[in-house]
């Protein structure tokens, strides 16, 4: 039963290509990190660094992949629960579900009599746990064994595995659970300390950070451990290799061209950007559908890791075009101002957040469809207000990209007044609006004469101070001539 579960979760968006994998083929051991509580953010990060707004700012440990399999699942070393109640957390496209399958594997083959049990807790629908183990589970099991249904004494027998303390739960994405009322983690923290089946299991379970750090959470008894990011060059080099060598021996030379193309200076935030797993295969995906060359243009870059991004989210949380236009054109308006007038620009007070999409308890707020999507994520606390959560961007380049999507007009970044400059806007001699500007020039929605005006713009500045805004100016339209296909 545990087979049919080692395929990963970007297989439906590669499907149309005939690009399938099973987690072995392309697995990059994710190291894990023991938290001591949440982050309390204070300071900002660059968006080349923009990663580092996921770090964890207290650790206890840091395990390597093997180190945690063996200490923390085998020899029960874990402060809380003494490795039987163990959560991975994680953002949208950590890893955690590639982990969680790595480890039921592991533990069915290195722990005696285990009996390993994988579930996907968007499955439940309606059930409970328990219901869905004895009447869905364990009657899948009896047919793949020829049998109509599970019989008395099989199920007696199954019941006997869990009292002899054999049986490991493996349940995958708390935060896709679907519950009537209320917060998932309360409703399967209800369920374990109901007794039963669950009391005697050793669960491992994996979910998104936005839940658990949500402030509602009954899972104290569980001791939680944070999926690190790849290193680079060292885990992203080696998951594309593999990535590409899993296709087929022809494809070996794509995937280092990748690699090679990924160490230009340029290609700072696309570094950062891509030690998510999530992030790093859509770059592959994309670099394969582009015969080994990216987009022309940071915008057309991610304009489809956006669209491969809503795909991939499909299965678990559908939208349609419509909702997806609301919150893409909201989330352009909260970048954009965060950007040009909050202190910290890449890490929001959630204060901030409300004015743009609403209460984050509303189910039908933006706010809230941000956050299961993943576009937006919990990162802490504020320093000065631990009530006060602190949010960011899936990562700031996706920021600077909707932030560029918001703004219509050039003069936005550039209205020159020589002769009473206070009257003016040059947010064009402003470093936070730089990659926004490229983005922005990149877009194939702004006709070609208005970036033609803006580049004319820049060229032809003059500053009356002897020249040092206007070589300012001249070498961002040198920038920004290479985002504009037409000029390409």
């Amino acid at each position: 039963m545990l087979d049919k579960h080692q395929r990963l979760t970007t297989n439906p968006l590669t499907l149309g290509e005939g690009i399938t994998y099973r987690t072995e083929q392309v697995y990059v051991p994710l190291g894990l990190v023991e938290r001591k509580k949440q982050p309390r953010r204070k300071e900002d990060v660059s968006p080349e660094k923009g990663s580092e707004l996921y770090h964890e700012t207290e650790i206890i440990q840091t395990f390597e992949h093997q180190q945690f399999l063996e200490q923390v699942l085998r020899d029960r070393q874990s402060p809380r629960s003494q490795g039987k109640r163990i959560a991975i957390i994680g953002e949208p496209g950590a890893g955690k579900t590639t982990l969680l399958q790595q480890m039921a594997q592991w533990i069915s083959k290195q722990i005696e009599q285990s009996v390993v049990i994988w579930v996907s807790l968007a499955d439940l629908r309606s059930r409970d746990l328990e219901t869905y183990l004895l009447e869905v589970w364990l009657q899948a099991v009896a047919r793949t064994a020829r049998q109509a249904e599970a019989s008395h004494q099989v199920k007696d027998d199954f019941v006997a595995q869990f009292n002899r303390g054999l049986v490991w739960l493996v349940l995958d994405g708390v935060d896709e659970m679907l519950v009537t009322d209320g917060n998932p983690l309360v409703e399967i923290g209800q369920q374990i300390h109901q007794g039963g089946l669950l009391q005697q299991a050793r669960i491992v379970l994996s979910c998104r950070l936005n839940l658990w750090d949500n402030g509602i959470n009954t899972l104290e008894s569980f001791d939680n451990y944070r999926t690190l990011e790849f290193s680079y060059p060292q885990q992203v080099e080696e998951f594309i290799c593999k990535w590409f060598d899993s296709q087929s021996p022809a494809q070996i030379q794509t995937g280092q061209q990748l690699c090679v193309a990924l160490r230009e200076p340029e290609k700072e935030r696309i570094r950062d950007l891509v030690k998510n797993p999530l992030r790093l295969t859509l770059l592959c995906f994309n670099w394969y559908l582009g015969e080994e060359k990216l987009p022309q243009t940071k915008a057309g870059l991610y304009e489809q890791f956006v669209s491969d991004f809503y795909k991939w989210k499909k299965v678990q949380f559908a939208t349609t075009r419509e909702q997806r236009r609301r919150l893409n054109t909201a989330l352009g308006e909260l970048a954009r101002d965060a950007i040009d007038k909050e202190t910290t620009r890449f890490r929001f007070r959630q204060e901030f957040v409300y004015k743009y999409l609403g209460e984050p308890d509303d189910a039908d707020s933006l706010f809230a469809m941000a956050l299961r999507l993943g576009w937006l994520n919990k990162v802490g606390v504020e320093a000065e207000n631990p009530r006060e959560a602190a949010y960011a961007f899936f990562h700031p380049t996706f920021q600077e990209y909707f932030a560029a999507l918001s703004i219509n007009n050039w003069n936005y970044f550039l209205n020159h007044v020589l002769k009473n400059p206070e009257q003016g806007t040059y947010r064009i001699f402003e470093m936070q609006w730089k990659e926004v500007i490229l983005i922005w020039l990149g877009r194939e929605s702004i006709k070609c004469k208005y970036k033609e005006e803006f580049i004319n713009s820049l060229v032809e500045f003059h500053d009356g101070c002897l020249g040092i805004y206007s070589c300012q100016s001249f070498f961002l339209a040198a920038a920004g001539i290479g985002e504009v296909k037409s000029f390409i």
